[in-house]
């Protein structure tokens, strides 16, 4: 495929329209215990206008790798230990911690995991939505309490103008996360990363925040890069999927391609512990074990452990498998890649969704 490349970890990022695309990070903490790999080798993209799902289990680096590429990883401990992060071209690890604070909230903003921690709770909610107004676009206060008023009708929000008014405290969890949203979107950023947005709330609340999400994506013609462990809210939300597992990426494609014909046993896993309805209705398979620590990953494929397809293969336990395409995309983007020795295998599997 035109423009991509390979490196040490098999195949990278494709290239073409990417707005992000992350090369080979590897984002790691030192600890009294050793060095956390956190992110090991992680390379995608996300592309114009699109949405792209980083799926994996808590602890897996999904966080880590958002937070690397607004550059807030706490240091010390952490560190941007090797890799690049292009947006628009411009590799954001190289730049100053001012050029930084221009992107950061502007063209790239992030909606975070805990709107009930991410607010301040001693500021009312317009001068928290008006904070990004008045760094980046050096508007009046007059003129950043009326955009404030607009977003917050953009988001839903009831009576917008008393919400601006409002404290933290005074909003029920989903009112917060509009707000956190409309904070997000302040400045029209080109990149929204919304990491797991849907926390916390209840089914309905979390459905009309997806929903938004969606809407104002179509409004604004951003890209999304969505962290989450729901496969449902991936079914609904994204073009692309990136599956994430112990500090690298372990498949990726796009979504119909991925629901349709996973290729990697952990894909497989998640989607056998999604519960079914109806008169079907089968237990649930949880993948044995737990993700192993980043102090400590095992040697070979870093799944193999809790995987069905490696019990008796040495290979699984010696050998670290490459990043490939199991079936030539054919011109089509993306491609399907999983980083598994028996993804020919894995793809027979059936899976009931």
């Amino acid at each position: 495929m035109a423009g991509e490349r390979q490196t040490g970890a098999g195949r990278a990022a494709p290239g073409g329209d990417g707005l992000l695309q992350v090369e080979e990070l590897r984002t790691y903490f030192d600890t009294d215990e050793g060095t956390a790999r956190a992110v090991d080798g992680v390379s995608f993209r996300v592309s114009r206008g699109r949405t792209l799902g980083l799926v994996g289990e808590s602890g897996c680096g999904k966080s880590v790798t958002a937070l690397s590429i607004l550059r807030l990883v706490p240091s010390p401990p952490g560190r941007i230990a090797s890799g690049r992060i292009l947006f628009e071209g411009r590799d954001l690890v190289t730049l100053s911690n001012e050029e930084m604070r221009q992107v950061r909230g502007n063209r790239i903003a992030m909606v975070f995991q805990e709107p009930m921690t991410s607010l301040n709770p001693v500021f009312t909610i317009g001068s928290q939505v008006s904070e990004a107004l008045l760094f980046h676009r050096k508007v009046t206060k007059a003129e950043a309490r009326a955009e404030t008023v607009e977003l917050l009708r953009r988001v839903h929000l009831p009576a917008p103008e008393e919400r601006a008014d409002a404290y933290p405290h005074q909003l029920s969890g989903g009112m917060k996360q509009r707000a956190m949203i409309a904070m997000a979107l302040a400045c029209r950023p080109d990149l929204l990363i919304a990491d797991e947005p849907t926390t916390a709330l209840d089914v309905t609340v979390a459905a009309q925040i997806l929903d938004l999400l969606k809407e104002l994506q179509a409004d604004f013609g951003m890209s999304v890069l969505l962290i989450t462990h729901d496969m449902g809210v991936v079914a609904e939300t994204t073009d692309e999927v990136a599956v994430m597992y112990a500090g690298h990426l372990v498949e990726s494609g796009s979504t119909p391609a991925l629901f349709t014909r996973p290729l990697h046993p952990y894909t497989i896993g998640l989607f056998r512990s999604l519960p079914t309805l109806g008169a079907e209705q089968r237990r649930l398979a949880a993948i044995p074990g737990t993700v192993p620590s980043p102090l400590r990953f095992p040697a070979g494929c870093r799944f193999h452990p809790r995987c069905f397809l490696s019990r008796g293969r040495g290979r699984c336990r010696e050998e670290e498998p490459e990043f490939r395409a199991l079936v030539p995309p054919g011109g089509a983007e993306p491609p399907h890649l999983s980083r598994c020795h028996f993804a020919e295998e894995a793809a027979e599997v059936e899976v009931e969704l």
